[in-house]
């Protein structure tokens, strides 16, 4: 831990994509606070530069905006990220995008939307950095997981095969790379309250009261819950953890579900 109370990466290179919002601005902005340097990466380059104004503590952000659907821009990104650090230490897959709608109305084009920022992105920017890394000899990959690629989610089917195979993807980067020095982990939030959630909520397609109540810990998770578990897999706290899923949900995945008065929940 350092003064502040945060695992230990200062000095730390970092690189988050889908660092302009959500998860991944949260996680920018407590690697930075807790003395990293840190890049973010996104697509609009306003929201990147808001951060960046707001970013506080003793690291370093800056931000380039990038897509992670765009093969040449990726590529781009981490010679950026060579240019500016000198190497990667650590890398935040937390592009992504959201669908949701019956799965017979899923349009091809929606599942390749999805699956290509969620998966084939997460995999392309994973790969041009997990190659600096590589040729370092260290280094710490989180990959940006969901609940939905562990069980059955019903109107999610297009994002939750993306998850799932990002599950995979870290498993199988795991066993391949841990010999030469890179660690790949996923990081797996529960319910978070981020702009894409809310804008579910306003909807009406996600019932928050009901959520909350299903959720062992009894609220939603704030993006700042996931910035703890992120710089420990991010640090040398975690240096013997690789391939492992890191479930932050406030026992979401293991609670069954409410059948009697122990459950907790009200009307039980």
């Amino acid at each position: 831990m350092n003064a502040e109370g945060r695992m230990d990466v200062t000095g730390l290179r970092i690189l988050v994509t889908g660092g302009g919002s959500g998860i991944g601005r949260a996680i920018a902005e407590g690697a930075c606070a807790a003395g990293a340097r840190v890049v973010i990466a996104g697509r609009r380059s306003e929201a990147l530069e808001e951060v960046v104004a707001g970013a506080r503590g003793p690291g370093e952000m800056v931000a380039i905006a990038a897509d992670v659907t765009d093969p040449g821009a990726v590529r781009d990104l981490a010679r950026g990220c060579a240019r500016r650090l000198g190497g990667l230490d650590g890398l935040v897959s937390a592009a992504g995008v959201h669908s949701i709608g019956a799965s017979l109305e899923l349009t091809d084009a929606e599942l390749d939307r999805v699956l290509a920022t969620n998966l084939v992105g997460a995999f392309r920017a994973t790969r041009e950095v997990g190659r600096m890394m590589l040729e370092a000899g260290s280094g710490s990959i989180v990959e940006i997981a969901s609940l939905s690629g562990f069980g059955a989610f019903p109107g999610r089917l297009a994002y939750a095969v993306s998850k799932a195979g990002v599950v995979e993807m870290t498993r199988t980067l795991a066993a391949e790379w841990g010999r030469q020095g890179v660690r790949v982990n996923a990081l797996v939030p529960g319910f978070v309250r981020t702009p894409i959630q809310d804008s579910l909520i306003e909807r009406g397609l996600l019932d928050v009261t009901a959520l909350e109540r299903r959720t062992p810990l009894g609220r939603r998770a704030e993006a700042g819950d996931m910035v703890e578990p992120a710089l420990f897999l991010l640090s040398s706290a975690s240096r013997f953890v690789t391939g492992h899923a890191l479930v932050v949900d406030g026992g979401w995945l293991p609670f069954v579900g409410p059948v009697d008065r122990y459950a907790g929940v009200a009307d039980a």
